[in-house]
């Protein structure tokens, strides 16, 4: 009765969910392409051996890549998501390799069109994304169902304990579920899934390349990075960047907008506060040489990091975001700034404060003291960037537990 109401609810606000699709269509017109998938109609034949693999976003297609890479080696993959941004990026990782769709909306007859034309033998989801409908029908259908670098913040735990008539019967169909942190694990048994099926492995955003060379910021231009900023934030780290340039310091700034169709109108803020500035869609050689470069692109973040002075990691300055992930600074050696909103990444951020490998601003006016507390002290930046290096090397591992895990359970044809 209860998934009969919450898919009540759906059907009902469908017509809201076409209309969003089309207002966000305006800033990027990917939003409008393949709208029949999230229908769950797909020009697809049936395959025996594909697994279903849920990433929704940018950040999650590209943290997830490993994973998938291990699953593709024996499996067919169709990667479903929810964002033009994650769409294009897992196209441009994978390929022909495996199929890129976006998610059906989570209605039962939507789900069941998408099971109809994959015949998925396995359901990984990953990081939070927990959908009841797409849940329930492949608990049905007896195939394993996995969550992938499992994290339950604080604020998600809350809304989910105050929906556990629905929440807890959906946690405990999971198969399996891969946690970044005991303190996830502990969430996930209180809102009802049993011991058994919790493995605390590390989060694999650890499981990058470390950069043991230094930083090469020395061999360029010096520059400041606004990474992964939202709106609002944008206008803070400019106005931040502008009072630098009043008090002589010598330093360029490169914005790269979490959403990239945002280029053009943080151009329009640098304009407005006469500062020129260019749009790029790629790294060039002259980066840091003209003031204020703003990238309109995805996948760049890791070559940039390796090249700043410092970062300001964005999503953080207010409490609707949550934050981003800021392990890939620190792996590139790359000391980071953020602001007082990461709950996202809470326990990651907890093992980076207490080793003094970051600086954490509690409100906006404190960017602009940050700024020139890096810029001013080398030997701060330095022992930032090794501490947080440190911290990645100590916590790598992710990855193999987790293939480990996945690829034992794809093996098994059913759950019984």
């Amino acid at each position: 009765m209860i998934l009969f109401l919450y898919n009540l609810f759906l059907f009902l606000i469908t017509p809201a969910l076409v209309i969003r699709i089309i207002v966000k269509s305006f800033s990027d017109k990917d939003y409008r392409s393949n709208l029949s998938n999230r229908f769950g109609i797909y020009n697809s034949k049936n395959d025996n051996n594909v697994v279903w693999f849920h990433a929704v976003s940018l950040g999650e297609v590209i943290s997830s890549s490993k994973i998938v890479e291990n699953i593709l080696i024996d499996h067919n993959v169709v990667l479903s998501v929810t964002t033009p941004t994650g769409y294009r990026e897992a196209n441009k990782l994978y390929g022909s390799r495996l199929k890129v769709v976006y998610a059906p909306w989570d209605f039962l007859i939507f789900i069941l069109g998408f099971f109809r034309s994959f015949n998925p033998k396995a359901l990984i989801l990953f990081e939070t994304e927990i959908w009841p409908s797409m849940i329930s029908v492949a608990y049905l259908k007896k195939i394993p169902i996995i969550l992938s670098n499992a994290r339950m913040s604080e604020k998600s735990f809350k809304n989910y304990k105050n929906f556990s008539f629905l929440s807890k019967n959906i946690i405990q169909k999971f198969t399996m579920i891969y946690t970044q942190s005991e303190s996830h694990s502990n969430r996930f048994n209180q809102l009802g899934a049993s011991i058994e099926k919790i493995e605390c492995v590390g989060s694999v955003k650890f499981d990058v390349d470390i950069k043991n060379s230094q930083n090469l910021n020395e061999q360029l231009p010096p520059f400041i990075l606004a990474a992964s900023t939202h709106k609002g934030e944008d206008e803070i780290i400019i106005d931040a960047y502008k009072n630098l340039i009043k008090e002589n310091y010598k330093i360029g700034l490169v914005i790269v907008p979490r959403h990239p169709e945002r280029a053009s109108s943080i151009k329009k803020v640098l304009d407005k506060a006469n500062l020129k500035s260019r749009i790029l869609e790629v790294v060039p050689e002259d980066l840091g040489v003209h003031s204020i470069d703003v990238i309109n692109g995805t996948g760049m973040l890791k070559s940039l990091y390796s090249k700043a002075q410092f970062a300001f990691i964005g999503g953080s300055l207010f409490k609707e975001n949550g934050g981003h992930n800021i392990i890939e600074a620190a792996s590139e050696n790359c000391p980071f700034v953020i602001g007082p909103y990461m709950y996202n990444f809470h326990d990651v951020l907890e093992l980076f404060s207490k080793n003094n490998a970051c600086l954490q601003v509690s409100k906006d006016l404190n960017v602009l003291d940050a700024f020139k507390d890096l810029l001013n002290n080398q030997t701060l930046r330095e022992n930032m960037s090794a501490n947080a290096l440190e911290i990645c090397i100590k916590n790598q591992g992710s990855i193999d537990k987790q293939c480990m895990g996945i690829l034992e359970k794809l093996n098994k044809e059913v759950i019984t």
